[in-house]
């Protein structure tokens, strides 16, 4: 299997955070702040042990967790050690997650000489009712205080996250959350539907009926809402989840989608290399014990063959609203994908879920809404 771009992508691991969220399954750290600086060292004597493959990184994301959350001199640190390991592209997209209570002006000066250009910052909702029923800390004030302070420094590649679904949230609350968030000065907008993972707050209050989720067809109309509002102020949806003003996509999460390689930095971090996906240790003593044997800390390598990795391949592309290239497919993989799979597209053509538009296969909007007998089918 070929990859076009050798160029990769890093993830670098913040676990920590000041508060859990009550939807929150993330690999995070509450109330463990006294481990941050040992955490760090480690993090960088990791990044020294990638010296010899004299990689080119085009992207690089600071996730978590809450990076905001830790002293900022830290991430400097973090990418003046990636600057010295690494080849840096010189329009390297650098990104980083904070969340609005943890940002200050001082923070952010320290990230722009540091080299970082591309903020996102988690929301999630303007509804102060809503924010306390997640277990956010933030509240509404804090995120205009915030985004305007970013305005005033001339920090203009930003946007937020959103959230959608959640039971205090009905149609009225969800409109003013998108109306609200078109009059700040973004160009990115994640919004996510609300999934319910185990081992949650809101696993538990579902499983006991403190709260009743809403139904499939609200939680759609919903979603066609956010499309609609978002389309007509400039918002284009370039993946299920994501819009961008255009020229703003996310271009390390672009190499999620399109099966790129990356590499994972830190507890937990997953990478991607070709044929092969990773997964670091999730504990802090086996991390450092990995590195103090001179060893990246990586607990799984699971080595997939072309026909697993093909299927991934559609399997991620389709999430992206305009689906994947069909001669990248065959340059890829060296099959025809409508031969291949041609029982599958005739079926799916005929219940108009998808479409082949500019030689690329694409959901149609009704398949964005029910694509996983799709998936079904191509497995």
């Amino acid at each position: 299997m070929k990859q076009k771009d050798q160029s990769f992508g890093l993830y670098i691991h913040i676990p920590y955070c000041q508060k859990q969220c009550h939807y929150c399954d993330f690999l995070t750290f509450i109330n463990r702040d006294e481990t941050i600086d040992k955490y760090i060292q480690y993090l960088l004597k990791e990044i020294k042990l990638y010296r010899h493959l004299d990689l080119t990184v085009d992207t690089i994301y600071f996730g978590g967790g809450t990076p905001s959350y830790i002293d900022s001199q830290y991430i400097q640190h973090i990418l003046n050690e990636i600057n010295l390991t690494f080849h840096i592209q010189d329009d390297c997209e650098i990104s980083i997650e904070m969340n609005p209570e943890s940002v200050s002006e001082e923070k952010l000066q320290d990230y722009l000489e540091a080299g970082m250009n591309r903020f996102t910052m988690g929301v999630q909702s303007f509804d102060d009712q809503v924010l306390r029923m997640m277990g956010r800390i933030h509240r509404r004030d804090t995120v205009f205080e915030k985004l305007q302070m970013m305005d005033e420094m001339e920090i203009h590649n930003k946007g937020i996250d959103l959230m959608f679904g959640n039971p205090k949230q009905n149609r009225a609350v969800l409109l003013n959350d998108i109306q609200t968030a078109l009059t700040m000065n973004i160009n990115h907008l994640s919004y996510y539907a609300l999934m319910i993972k185990e081992r949650t707050a809101f696993h538990r209050w579902v499983e006991t009926g403190q709260f009743i989720l809403l139904d499939d067809e609200t939680e759609r109309s919903m979603y066609h809402l956010i499309q609609d509002e978002l389309s007509a102020a400039g918002f284009e949806q370039y993946e299920i989840s994501n819009f961008a003003k255009p020229g703003y996509q996310s271009r390390h999460n672009l190499k999620y989608w399109k099966l790129q390689n990356f590499l994972g930095l830190g507890i937990g971090a997953a990478g991607n290399f070709d044929l092969v996906r990773t997964q670091n240790v999730g504990e802090l003593e086996q991390y450092y014990h990995f590195i103090d044997q001179d060893k990246l800390p990586i607990s799984e390598k699971e080595a997939m063959d072309i026909e697993e990795r093909e299927k991934e391949y559609i399997m991620l592309h389709m999430r992206l609203v305009n689906g994947f290239s069909l001669s990248e497919f065959q340059e890829r993989f060296g099959s025809d994908f409508l031969n291949k799979y041609e029982s599958v597209i005739q079926k799916h053509l005929k219940y108009k879920t998808i479409e082949v538009v500019d030689g690329n296969l694409r959901f149609t909007p009704y398949g964005l809404d029910v694509g996983n007998q799709f998936y079904l089918d191509i497995l």
